[in-house]
């Protein structure tokens, strides 16, 4: 979740009248709140891959897609951590500004910012720039020349260390296999079998390697928030008819189907920069509803998170299986009716 003074920066050069407001514009990496209410509301174009932020914005009474396409007069664009998502993000809305149109970029101090401000400037030279609310806001105006390929590619789908996948920067763990996960797979039960689900499946780690070393299992269910990584999972897993795909918030619930034999999860704990064990929670509250009375449900965890009260009150078997590397590795299994 974008921090609210970021946004409040982000529509300053407007608020100031250093730049008009545009009849139409693309807001990346959107998040709903009051300084885009009124009149950017029916302006805007919001570009959200992350399903819980993307349902606030449909609820708040945004015009929401997952990916944007055509042209417009100007962009917004709200920088992340990442600054190979960022490069990719800033070149891809260049790319869709019309001749003339203007692109206003705008991050955390405490994440960079600075530093993607002189990188744009190099590339594609600034119109202007403001610092408020400890971020940076700066802005661009659309000429002739194209964006770098190298900043377009930057955010491509690339080699994972430690296996044969490929996942792309801002996705979690895109440069190597988190440890989370691999300490799960270590710790599966024998003779994996039936339809199972993979809640938080990322760019789809553990559903490959489970379908790899389970040939008795005959479907899994990849349920994720994040589009691109789903992109990267539905890539990872092409060619195996067993999977499919969800783009999906876990913790706002799974849709109804037939229980599952078991479920695997290495759920997310922190959206933003704030840790929130409550979204593990409700993964544990998803994985309890839509697993079969004496499936299997196995879940990896941050060793400091308390999530093994909320196993224990959702079913009867709760096993830690594995501690190590900071991680704590469950089982848990015969759910309770209520």
């Amino acid at each position: 979740m974008t921090d609210s003074k970021i946004i409040d920066a982000l529509v300053l050069p407007f608020e100031r009248d250093l730049l008009d407001l545009p009849e139409r514009a693309f807001l990346m990496r959107a998040e709903p709140h009051e300084a885009l209410a009124g009149e950017w509301r029916r302006r805007l174009v919001c570009e959200q891959g992350f399903k819980p932020a993307f349902d606030r914005l449909v609820q708040a009474g945004f015009q929401t897609v997952a990916r944007l396409e055509g042209r417009f007069p100007a962009g917004l664009v709200l920088l992340t951590k990442h600054k190979a998502e960022n490069r990719a993000n800033i070149a891809r809305a260049w790319d869709l500004l019309e001749p003339g149109g203007v692109l206003v970029c705008c991050g955390a101090n405490a994440l960079g910012a600075a530093s993607h401000e002189r990188e744009a400037e190099k590339v594609f030279g600034l119109a202007g720039s403001l610092s408020k609310h400890q971020a940076r806001t700066f802005w661009m105006v659309r000429g002739n020349q194209d964006a770098p390929a190298e900043w377009l590619e930057a955010a491509a789908p690339k080699p994972v260390e430690g296996c044969d996948l490929v996942a792309r920067a801002g996705c979690f763990s895109a440069e190597h296999v988190d440890k989370g996960s691999a300490l799960l797979l270590h710790c599966l039960p024998e003779g994996l079998a039936g339809r199972g689900a993979d809640l938080g499946a990322g760019w789809g780690y553990l559903s490959a390697e489970i379908l790899r070393r389970f040939p008795d299992i005959t479907a899994i269910d990849l349920f994720e928030a994040e589009a691109l990584a789903l992109e990267d999972a539905r890539t990872n897993l092409a060619g195996d008819e067993r999977a499919a795909f969800h783009w999906l918030d876990v913790g706002a619930g799974l849709p109804k189907c037939e229980p599952y034999d078991w479920i695997v999860s290495n759920p997310p704990f922190h959206e933003g920069r704030k840790a929130d064990p409550a979204i593990g929670q409700g993964f544990i509250t998803a994985a309890w509803k839509a697993i079969r009375r004496r499936g299997k449900f196995v879940l990896v965890a941050n060793r400091n998170l308390p999530y093994e009260a909320e196993l224990r009150r959702r079913f009867r078997e709760v096993t830690l299986l594995r501690e190590a590397d900071g991680f704590k590795v469950y089982l848990a299994s015969n759910r309770h009716d209520k």
